[in-house]
């Protein structure tokens, strides 16, 4: 009986001992695991409005994992006001919202950063149906009344644009006036009413503008191709230290751009469950060029626009001039360098070599 007893005891102290080391085994190749692979997640705050349709690319990664799977903690912050005034004292990393709040408060030295792009495009230019033929000669809008909202794109877009043609669009000019109105909806009011000859309103009015019998010229691209609309803009000090990071985030939204360019349907139906709207409406909205008044989805920095519309902001002293250029203000440096990885990783994908092309021509060749 001893014996049996001494076996028993010898077997069970040889199966701890086994259980022990087998444990310290995987113990040791998690940790190996972790320390080879880099897997430790990174957090990261993302910053912006309720409206995602606004913001596809990072529904898109955020739905998809994307942001995990290049090494993030994604943490979404999503604030109805003051978004720039919290990412200039660090409350985000990034912030995806529209440029010109960006580029004032960078010309004002802020910490802040353009490093990538949310959208181009999306405002229709309209008039009274009985304007159309003349109106759509651009030299023929001397005299007229522009109704903007105040330092808007379409507003800076419009100024660019005209001071082309060589018209004067300066304060108190014969040429062109500016009225400025609060919102969109009081555009198409005021269009309506014949107390503006023309209105810049977002795309999403168009079906307002076929109730009220107003009728679209066209859309602001045709004034300003490709003008940029929405940017990223990071938090300078986040940028300096943890460059990486941005680099692992631009990753996951070039991975999401893919997405949206070739699974439309799928994104489609995506972002009509999370969005709640119709599919209908959110084809419209997100690929239907004719509704949405051109408005593309592309990550590109484009400083080469973006800084059309910063000389403008200067030209009719909307910002102080402080000799801060475009330049300092717009990084593309971790863009440029997550698309690199991204086409070492996928050397043969055409939409990433289109990328690549479109860097270079928006980005270097000014």
């Amino acid at each position: 009986m001893k014996r049996k007893n001494g076996f028993v005891l010898q077997q069970v102290g040889k199966t701890a001992i086994l259980l022990m080391v087998t444990a310290g085994v995987i113990s040791l190749l998690i940790s190996c695991s972790k320390k080879d692979t880099g897997s430790e997640a990174e957090p990261f705050k993302i910053l912006y409005k309720s409206n995602v349709l606004s913001v596809p690319l990072v529904t898109i990664a955020k739905d998809r994992h994307y942001f995990e799977e290049e090494g993030l903690a994604p943490e979404y912050i999503i604030l109805s006001s003051g978004e720039i005034e919290a990412l200039s004292i660090g409350k985000a990393d990034i912030m995806l919202t529209g440029i010109i709040p960006s580029l004032s408060y960078g010309a004002q030295g802020a910490d802040v950063r353009v490093v990538g792009g949310t959208a181009s495009g999306g405002n229709f230019v309209v008039t009274k149906p009985e304007n159309v033929a003349e109106l759509q000669d651009l030299q023929n809008w001397k005299g007229k009344r522009l109704g903007t909202v105040r330092l808007s794109t379409s507003e800076m877009v419009s100024r660019y644009s005209l001071t082309q043609l060589g018209l004067d669009v300066s304060l108190g000019s014969k040429d062109i006036t500016f009225v400025e109105i609060d919102s969109y909806p009081n555009i198409i009011e005021a269009v309506r009413k014949g107390t503006t000859d023309i209105g810049f309103v977002d795309s999403a009015y168009k079906q307002s503008l076929d109730d009220l019998g107003l009728a679209i010229l066209f859309p602001m691209t045709y004034m300003f191709p490709s003008y940029v609309c929405c940017r990223q803009t990071a938090y300078a000090v986040s940028l300096a230290e943890r460059p990486g990071a941005f680099v692992k985030y631009f990753k996951a939204i070039l991975r999401a751009y893919k997405d949206y360019v070739e699974d439309q349907e799928e994104v489609v139906r995506f972002l009509a469950r999370v969005s709640s709207q119709e599919e209908s409406f959110v084809r419209n909205y997100i690929y239907n060029t004719h509704n949405n008044a051109n408005r593309i989805f592309n990550p590109d920095p484009d400083l080469k626009r973006v800084s059309y519309v910063y000389e403008t902001l200067k030209r009719f002293d909307y910002v102080e001039k402080k000799g801060i250029e475009a330049q300092d203000i717009v990084d593309t440096t971790v863009y440029k360098e997550a698309l690199d990885a991204i086409l070492e990783q996928y050397p043969d994908e055409d939409i990433y070599k289109q990328l690549a092309v479109d860097y270079q021509a928006n980005n270097v060749s000014l």
